[in-house]
Formats: structure tokens, C-alpha cells, sequence
């Protein structure tokens, strides 16, 4: 034997509204039909549930199961409600680490786009140098990564979305600029970057600070350009940066020296252990089409 989700429906209703005209009402069919289905189920399970007075009462029998009826309901209501929720977002959240370029020229429009898919997801997203952001990620700080991959990315999932090109730039406001610079004016120069990386972990950026008598570690973005721009430093810039930005076209290029290009591969990562929530999936898709409709 087996109760039926519309008999022990239609019975609840009439329980709960005290009479089968009520409960015709409420569920949109005939009185008939409702008076019909409590029968049934009282035959199935072979004896009475309702007192047919005006209103209805319950017998033993049929308040144990309209307990039971209940809290099927609510349970039922309560998954419900969870699963809308969910559905616009609520409840879900998304911790993205992301590096100072694609945050300056991509982050507002990414928002924008993530937001008008999941309106009342919380969103986290936070600017790092690109060595932070695979520590965040592989922390469980974040869920995403958005930025360049590094040299070792076995443990992670990667979806790649553009090359970038960064030139080392210097301004021609620096006193020590020439036409063609040598390798030892490099090493009066101080060289500004985001993050200083472990020789281990990028085995050609220590070749890269053996050109450089000083390092600086700067993470913001517009403070580098700043120090390159008044001619205090040089620095490694994406050619996306140059374009975006013509008050610092008039840097040039240091094509003089072989390590003066650097190309990476850019885009998300996560690690390969964890599953994606439904709002990081979503906001990966979101990342794809911004960057396939701006190629």
C-alpha cells in the first residue's frame, strides 16, 4: 500500500479548511471529486479519518496522519523555498582573486554581467599580485583565479582566455634614459614590479632581477605606472595597459635587451580537487564572453 501524493493532498486541505466545499474551493476542483478522494483513501486504509459534521473532525486516525500530512508539506516548502534561493542566488557566494590589469580594464564589466545572471549572489572579489593569487586559490581563500598562469599549474583546472604581453618600459623622463640603454644602466635602475616570486617557483624571473641591482614591490597598479612615469623606476607592462591608457604611451619599449618581452597565458584557474559552485561555473561562462567579444 501507498499514499498518494494527490489523495493525502486533497485530504489536508479539508482537514485544515474544515470541509470538502472549502477544499473544492482551494484546489480548483469539484466537491464531488474532493469527497470522492477522501473515500478512497479511507477504503485504502480501511477505516474512517474524517467526522462528517459541520465543520469536519478529525477521528484518531486521521489527525496522526494529517501530522504526518504536515510536516510533509512543510518540509516540502522549505526545499522549495531553498531551491529558489538558490536559483537567484541567494545564499551563494563568490570569492574571486584577480590581478591588478584585468581588475582595472575587465573587473567593473565582469561585475556588471556576473550581477544581471545572479542578482543577490554575494560576490568577493579582491586584487592581488599574480604569485598571492595562486596562493589564495590553492588556500581556499578564493574559489577563482583570474590572472596570469604561473610555470607550475599541475594542480590546478585552467580555462585560458587571452596571451599577454608585457614589455619592460621605462619613461623618457628617467635622467638616465638613452636612445639605446646598456645593461649597466639597468643596474642603477630600480625595477617595479607586483610581487617577487621564489626562484623555485618562476626559475626565469631570478635571470630577470640579475639585471636589476633593486627591486621594488609595489601591488598597486596606478603607483607603478606612476614611479615608471616620473622616472624613478622601470617595470614590466602589458601591452593591453599601453592601449587602454594613452598618458603612458610615450613610454618605450626596452627592445634593446633579449629578456625585455615576457608572454604569459591568462585566464581562470581553480583547483582540481574542489567542485565549482553553480555561481563560479557561471561567472567562468561570463568571463568567456567577455573576452571572446572583445577579440
Amino acid at each position: 500500500m501507498r499514499l498518494e501524493s494527490s489523495e493525502i493532498r486533497i485530504f489536508h486541505s479539508v482537514a485544515r479548511s474544515g470541509g470538502f466545499r472549502a477544499a473544492a474551493q482551494e484546489l480548483h476542483l469539484t466537491q464531488s471529486a474532493v469527497s470522492q478522494a477522501v473515500k478512497q483513501l479511507e477504503v485504502k486504509l480501511n477505516q474512517p479519518l474524517l467526522i462528517r459534521d459541520r465543520p469536519v473532525r478529525l477521528t484518531r486516525a486521521g489527525r496522526r496522519l494529517y501530522r504526518y500530512v504536515d510536516d510533509q508539506l512543510q518540509q516540502e516548502q522549505a526545499v522549495l523555498a531553498d531551491l529558489s534561493q538558490l536559483a537567484r542566488g541567494l545564499n551563494q557566494q563568490l570569492s574571486v582573486a584577480i590581478d591588478s590589469t584585468n581588475n582595472r580594464f575587465a573587473g567593473a564589466d565582469l561585475i556588471h554581467a556576473f550581477s544581471g545572471r545572479w542578482p543577490e549572489a554575494r560576490l568577493r572579489l579582491v586584487e592581488q599580485p599574480s604569485r598571492a593569487i595562486v596562493q589564495a586559490v590553492m588556500s581556499g581563500e578564493v574559489e577563482l583565479g583570474l590572472g596570469p598562469f604561473q610555470t607550475r599549474m599541475e594542480r590546478f583546472s585552467t580555462e585560458p582566455l587571452y596571451d599577454e604581453h608585457r614589455l619592460l618600459m621605462i619613461s623618457p623622463a628617467h635622467p638616465l634614459y638613452r636612445a639605446t640603454m646598456t645593461a649597466e644602466d639597468l643596474q642603477r635602475i630600480p625595477l617595479v614590479v607586483s610581487s617577487l616570486d621564489e626562484p623555485d617557483q618562476r626559475p626565469y624571473q631570478a635571470k630577470l632581477r640579475d639585471n636589476f641591482r633593486m627591486v621594488w614591490q609595489i601591488s598597486s597598479l596606478n603607483v607603478r605606472l606612476n614611479l615608471i612615469d616620473r622616472g624613478l623606476a622601470v617595470g614590466y607592462i602589458s601591452t593591453e595597459v599601453t592601449r587602454q591608457l594613452p598618458q603612458i604611451q610615450h613610454f618605450r619599449a626596452l627592445h634593446e635587451f633579449d629578456f625585455a618581452r615576457i608572454e604569459r597565458q591568462v585566464g581562470l584557474f581553480y583547483r582540481r580537487d574542489r567542485d565549482l559552485s553553480p555561481v563560479a561555473q557561471d561567472f567562468i561562462e561570463v568571463c568567456r564572453r567577455y573576452w571572446q567579444a572583445g577579440t
